[in-house]
């Protein structure tokens, strides 16, 4: 963690972020209206301070080629990077995502891959469904005997190697230098 440490990177003050908003007034509004010609909509709010997001992330960026979403609400922000910077998107879906489920389906048909919980999201093999959660009476055992002995017993070994392997040529340097050699 120490070695990472220097390299993590966060977003600006919400000063700042606001700020950045009211300077791209043609961006922003090109955004809205592009929400507004969607069928299936974010909510106003998640999508407007998603909006926010995105537009202050463009500045941060540094030979970023895929942006991997952690929940529905980032998706949003995501979709909004892909559109503005030309990066690939995957996304991680929760059990009770904030969005409606129309809008979830569409967002995800621009994704490249990720992990749902809901099986019903999705059609395609880049989409694994994320069952590392559930923990059935058995696997509820084995928990507490993995806390007790130090052993893990219960994790979804083959499910993350999957993840790995999944997500490993979605941020490639193969996608790197060409995003490199456009500019």
């Amino acid at each position: 963690m120490e070695k990472m440490a220097p390299s993590l990177e966060f977003l600006p003050d919400p000063m700042v972020i606001e700020a950045e908003w009211r300077a791209n007034q043609a961006v922003a509004q090109k955004l809205e209206e592009d929400r507004a010609q969607q069928s299936a909509r974010a909510p106003s709010a998640i999508f407007l301070r998603q909006a926010r997001f995105a537009l202050a992330l463009t500045k941060l960026r540094k030979n970023v080629s895929h942006v991997h979403a952690t929940s529905s609400r980032a998706l949003v922000c995501a979709l909004i990077l892909k559109k503005l910077l030309n990066v690939t998107v995957s996304a991680t879906i929760e059990a009770r995502p904030a969005l409606p489920r129309e809008w979830i389906q569409n967002a995800l048909s621009e994704c490249v891959g990720g992990r749902v919980k809901d099986r019903q999201l999705v059609r395609g093999s880049s989409f694994l469904v994320d069952k590392t959660t559930f923990r059935s009476a058995p696997q509820q055992a084995l928990g507490l005997v993995s806390q007790r002995s130090g052993i893990d017993l219960t994790a979804g070994t083959r499910f993350w190697q999957e993840w790995a392997d999944l997500l490993t040529p979605w941020s490639g340097s193969d996608r790197k230098s060409k995003i490199e050699n456009r500019k």
